[in-house]
């Protein structure tokens, strides 16, 4: 889920840096458009965050585990 999220905020990175260059140059830009590159890339970041809340969930029950074998 980790590399996944790392993608996905990239490739919404790009959309995005891509509609500000566009407008830059004077191009219009839908807002459907920024708007998607805006839900990926909280999308990638939930991704992220959910990664790092199950790996320190694993930790904490091998933790409980190893602390209760003992």
């Amino acid at each position: 889920m980790r590399i996944t999220g790392i993608i996905l905020i990239i490739i919404g990175g790009l959309s995005l840096l891509g509609a500000i260059v566009g407008l830059a140059e004077g191009h219009s830009i839908s807002s459907e458009g920024v708007g998607f590159a805006i839900a990926i890339i909280v999308l990638g970041a939930f991704l992220i965050s959910r990664a790092n809340k199950k790996k320190e969930e694993e930790e904490k029950k091998k933790e409980w585990i190893e602390g209760k074998s003992d």
